[in-house]
C-alpha cells in the first residue's frame, strides 16, 4: 500500500511515557505544519472498551483471550481509522500498537509465531519507537494501579520481550528514565531522519 501519510507507533512497558511522548510528538508535528491523528489502543471503539473493563477485573482470564480481543480491536483501529487517514496524508501517531500485544502476550506464555498470525491484517508502521524504563521507575509514575498488568515481575518480562523484538526488527529504543525533554529530542531527532529519508519538508 503507498501511503500519502505516515504511521508511527509508540510501545513501551506502563509507565515507559508512551502517551506523554505520543501526545508531545503530535503537537510537534502540528507546530511545524502537519496534521495529525493522535490514536491509541486499546481503542475508544466497543471492543476497545471491553478490553479496559477487562483489564480491571481482579481475576486473569486465559491470555489467549486477551490476545484476540487485541487482534479484533486492531482491525477496526486499522481499517476504521488508521488506514483512512494515511490515505489523507495525516501522521497517524498511536500509543500501542502490534508490538505491546507482541510482548504482553507473549509475556503471558503465548506463542509470538501465533500472535504474529492473529495480527496479519495489522499494517506495518513507518517507525516504531520502543520505550524503555525500568519497572520500578514506571511504577512510581502511577501512584494509583488501574489494571492487572502493573506488577513489577509481569513488567519486567514485558521488557525484556520488548528489547528482544527491538534488536530482532531493529526497532529504536530510547530510555525514559531521564527527563521527559530529553526523551522528546531523542525521539524528534528519529522522525526528522524518516521525514528526511520519505522527502517531507519540515515548515
Amino acid at each position: 500500500m503507498v501511503r500519502k501519510g505516515i504511521f508511527i507507533t509508540f510501545e513501551g512497558i506502563d509507565g515507559a511515557g508512551n502517551t506523554t511522548q505520543s501526545s508531545l510528538l503530535a503537537n510537534w508535528f502540528e507546530k511545524n505544519g502537519f496534521k495529525v491523528l493522535l490514536t491509541k489502543e486499546p481503542t475508544v471503539n466497543e471492543i476497545g472498551s471491553l478490553i479496559r473493563k477487562k483489564l480491571k477485573l481482579p481475576t486473569v482470564s486465559h491470555p489467549a483471550i486477551d490476545a484476540l480481543l487485541f487482534a479484533a480491536d486492531r482491525v477496526e483501529h486499522v481499517y476504521g481509522t488508521i488506514i483512512p487517514a494515511l490515505n489523507n496524508g495525516l501522521i497517524v501517531i498511536s500509543d500501542r500498537y502490534k508490538e505491546s500485544s507482541m510482548a504482553y502476550q507473549s509475556a503471558q506464555g503465548l506463542s509470538q509465531k501465533w500472535i504474529n498470525i492473529l495480527n496479519k491484517y495489522a499494517i506495518e508502521p513507518d517507525l516504531t519507537i520502543i520505550l524503555d524504563v525500568e519497572p520500578e521507575i514506571s511504577l512510581s509514575r502511577k501512584p494509583i494501579l488501574t489494571d492487572r498488568y502493573e506488577k513489577k515481575d509481569f513488567l519486567e518480562r514485558v521488557r525484556k520481550k520488548l528489547l528482544e523484538r527491538a534488536i530482532e526488527k531493529g526497532y529504536p529504543v530510547i530510555y525514559t528514565g531521564n527527563s521527559i525533554e530529553d526523551s522528546h529530542n531523542r525521539i524528534v531527532n528519529l522522525v526528522k531522519l524518516l521525514l528526511e529519508q520519505r522527502g517531507f519538508r519540515l515548515a
